[in-house]
């Protein structure tokens, strides 16, 4: 049976075929492997391995289609790694190891998909995002009424990650593209947001419908918040020393909202003049990974579509939340006017993605360089943006049908594949 082009179908049906595209790369014990290239043609690694941070941004999808079940059953399979792992993360949160010299001491960012081994050691593991990111998520699951997945056994864990990434400081971590040692904001960040989610002072208070204590079960101190701030603050806006910028920030704004409004401006707008694409964000204007397989070109990095689900996620935010805080933490209340501004720019950048996503099934490759796709075609965690914006997009324009209008394209489909003329002539960062 002929399978309807992806672009020809409805918002609605584009999603569902995207979550298809998604479970595809799903294994049986709630993990998702990067993407489905297993390597066989050796133009690459395989990729058909599992990534902690890929595993838990994949299946965030699941909470915007209603699958609760599948997210839990992903960060239960994350809490199986770290217990496999526990004495390496019991160790350092001791000991710190040296990160220029000492390996096999860090938490592995990658493993097998079944023996949860590590694969190699020969590359930066110790990415302290990667913790962030599970303890900001895992505390978001219990306070919206999740807590009966978790176990004493699970709190003791979660408290010794807690002791690891403090013990490592607020110092020089391999960030979440594998390359360093430097310190970086986006991993400062994801690390001040998951330990905020447990500190009991209602940060995060604003998104729950009752106040859930979770320092009752994994206690954070104030010196570690101030500790985080202080760091934070030290590298912003900058996302390094050698990066004055980074698609990488954006977790800053989506899903931690861990900085202030005028930081949040700041960051979209260097990353919207110097990195979004046509086919893509490039990652930073240093970046010199393009995949094995492809070939790059002189001129510009690989362009990621990541970074476009990325932008229209944190836009549809702006609109969907209404407020946000200044430095002094004072609530700023947006105007109609503003949610519908932030809102159509959101649905820009949804359009740009899907014009660069395959016009037949519908994945989002990890890159295109010189305007073919890598072979990491489709990326697990992007396709999982690709749904979150998509639903998020659409879950506004319903609610709020009179403010949030989705433009005809987006609605019915753009009815063919666009030319790549066509996709940068219609280039956010064309126009």
């Amino acid at each position: 049976m002929a399978t309807t082009a992806f672009h020809s179908l409805p918002l609605e049906q584009r999603i569902r075929r995207s979550y298809s595209n998604l479970e595809k790369m799903r294994k049986v014990n709630g993990g998702y492997v990067a993407s489905l290239y297993a390597g066989d043609d050796g133009a690459g690694d395989a990729y058909n391995v599992y990534w902690i941070r890929d595993i838990l941004y994949a299946s965030y999808a699941n909470e915007y289609v209603g699958c609760f079940d599948k997210l839990i059953q992903s960060y239960r399979l994350a809490l199986e790694i770290f217990k496999r792992y526990h004495r390496i993360i019991i160790d350092a949160s001791i000991i710190k190891p040296d990160i220029h010299s000492q390996r096999g001491l860090f938490m592995p960012a990658r493993v097998h998909p079944t023996t949860f081994n590590s694969l190699t050691d020969e590359w930066g593991h110790h990415q302290l995002d990667v913790f962030g990111l599970f303890m900001y998520k895992m505390g978001d699951l219990i306070k919206k009424g999740f807590g009966f997945e978790f176990s004493r056994e699970d709190y003791t864990l979660v408290a010794h990650i807690r002791d690891y990434i403090f013990n490592m400081g607020f110092e020089s971590d391999y960030g979440m593209w594998e390359e360093g040692p430097e310190e970086h904001s986006s991993s400062f960040g994801a690390v001040l947001g998951g330990l905020m989610m447990w500190f009991d002072q209602g940060f995060y208070n604003y998104k729950y419908p009752r106040n859930v204590e979770l320092g009752v079960h994994v206690p954070v101190s104030e010196r570690m918040i101030a500790e985080g701030y202080k760091s934070l603050g030290r590298l912003l806006p900058r996302e390094s020393d050698s990066r004055p910028y980074d698609l990488a920030q954006m977790s800053l704004i989506w899903p931690y909202n861990i900085v202030d409004l005028e930081t949040k401006r700041m960051i979209l707008d260097q990353i919207e003049t110097h990195l979004v694409r046509p086919y893509g964000v490039i990652r930073n204007p240093h970046d010199k990974y393009i995949g094995k397989g492809t070939q790059h070109a002189d001129g510009d990095p690989a362009q990621w579509p990541l970074g476009l689900a990325w932008l229209a996620i944190c836009y549809v935010k702006f609109a969907e939340h209404g407020i946000d805080f200044d430095a002094a933490r004072n609530t700023i209340h947006f105007s109609w006017e503003e949610r519908v501004a932030y809102f159509n720019k959101a649905t820009q950048y949804f359009a740009a993605l899907e014009r660069v996503m395959t016009p037949d099934v519908g994945f989002v490759p990890e890159m295109y360089v010189d305007g073919e796709p890598g072979h990491n075609t489709p990326l697990a965690w992007a396709q999982s943006f690709h749904i979150i914006a998509g639903q998020s997009i659409l879950n506004l324009a319903s609610a709020h049908p009179h403010h949030f209008k989705l433009p005809d394209e987006l609605k019915v489909g753009t009815l063919h594949a666009p030319t790549d003329q066509e996709i940068r002539d219609k280039s956010p960062c064309s126009e």
